[in-house]
């Protein structure tokens, strides 16, 4: 018995010791392996939430501020808070954590003002996103940028994988006209982007405001990578846990699910799973048909459904047996493409929820800001066949991938 048991205790601990080994590192955890080299002496402003964690779970604000050669001056906290509770939408208010002042970034002002950053060296950005163009932690990290730019103050990036990957870029950009909070710089719904990649092209692109002679300003910006993450890694490859990031994305596969069912939600053509264990992973209705030609062109882009039944506890059709799907993703998938066929048969199934004065309604602006295309509602709208939608939810896609190459950070 010892023969066989030993070389299992050896095989178990090489197989540990070889995950272990192999697991991502985020930008706060090379910062710890330099004990902060770059920032030794310094005042810092850090603007994070508590989503940001190191490899052994403790948040970044929690390392920032357990440092004796580094000061912590103040937190700058992005929508949700910084605990990430409040609702989608809700302001912030200012907070105290760990007895620093929290500064909201989510309420009268989304951009830094000059007292934000008064005293501090250098600006510190660490905040976990989602990969997708409608989450606005992408936006906070401009405006920092903007006002980073604007003060002459230095901006820093603790990057970390995107939880989508970096492979998978879908959807047009958004119109010139409808940028906004949720479409702030123009890139695909879905961008394939870390955080750092983002405020690099943003930078090199001149996507930040003009000064008083018409030139886009730059900012100061150092990226501190990842260690070992590939472009090509699902989450769940990189040994990192997940951490609720806002209170509808509790996990990984709720990420996953936003990237597809999240436009929806700017509709409420059916329940996308608020106020249930499954938040963006499913959808239906009390009498949600079973649609052939709805699992076929999710399918061809890669993302499964399946028949589900499901009752939430709030929201829409709150306390209400529902009827629908389950979704997931291969691997190789298209998400935006994905919710383009679903809002596609949805438009037939539920009519009354895409009248022809969408765009003159709140949900319909909305929903055409986080889509980025009143063209593309219109369509919708009109009944236009699949293959229009999926044109127009193309546009720009091409250019941008190729243009996308020269700020890519890792392979």
């Amino acid at each position: 018995m010892k023969s066989i048991v030993m070389p299992l205790i050896l095989l178990i601990l090489q197989f540990t010791m070889t995950v272990a080994s192999a697991q991502v590192k985020c930008g706060i955890d090379n910062l710890i392996d330099t004990e902060f080299a770059l920032l030794r002496g310094k005042k810092v402003v850090l603007v994070t939430h508590a989503a940001a964690r190191t490899q052994r779970g403790t948040s970044t604000a929690e390392e920032f501020l357990a440092r004796t050669d580094v000061t912590t001056l103040r937190l700058l906290a992005p929508e949700h808070g910084y605990f990430g509770v409040i609702p989608a939408g809700k302001a912030v208010a200012d907070d105290t954590v760990m007895h620093v002042p929290a500064v909201s970034l989510y309420g009268p002002l989304r951009r830094p003002g000059r007292s934000m950053l008064s005293g501090a060296d250098v600006v510190v950005v660490d905040m976990q996103d989602i990969g997708v163009r409608s989450y606005t932690y992408v936006s906070t990290m401009i405006e920092v940028m903007e006002a980073c730019a604007q003060w002459s103050v230095p901006c820093m990036i603790l990057d970390r994988p995107n939880p989508l990957g970096g492979h998978v870029v879908d959807g047009n950009l958004p119109d010139d006209t409808l940028r906004s909070f949720i479409g702030r710089i123009p890139v695909p719904y879905v961008h394939g982007f870390t955080m750092g990649e983002l405020a690099t092209m943003a930078n090199g692109e001149g996507w930040l405001s003009k000064d008083s002679l018409g030139i886009s300003r730059v900012c100061s910006l150092t990226v501190i990578r990842c260690k070992r993450w590939k472009r090509n890694m699902i989450w769940e490859e990189t040994g990192l846990r997940w951490y609720p990031t806002s209170p509808n994305i509790p996990s990984i596969h709720a990420v996953r699910g936003y990237a597809i069912t999240g436009l929806l939600g700017e509709l409420g053509p059916c329940s996308i799973g608020m106020g249930t264990a499954s938040p963006f992973t499913v959808i239906g209705s009390p009498d949600f048909p079973r649609d052939t030609l709805l699992e076929i062109h999710c399918r061809r882009n890669g993302v499964n459904v399946s028949r589900a039944r499901f009752q939430p506890s709030s929201a829409k059709y709150a306390n209400i047996i529902c009827d629908g799907y389950y979704v997931s993703m291969e691997r190789s998938w298209k998400p935006y493409q994905a919710a383009l066929a679903l809002l596609w048969r949805l438009r037939l199934l539920r009519p009354d929820s895409f009248p022809d004065t969408l765009l003159q309604t709140k949900h319909g602006k909305m929903f055409a800001k986080a889509c980025g295309s009143s063209e593309l509602v219109i369509a919708i709208v009109k009944g236009k066949p699949l293959a229009e939608l999926e044109r127009i939810g193309r546009q720009g896609l091409a250019l941008f991938v190729e243009k996308r190459k020269r700020y890519l950070l890792y392979d």
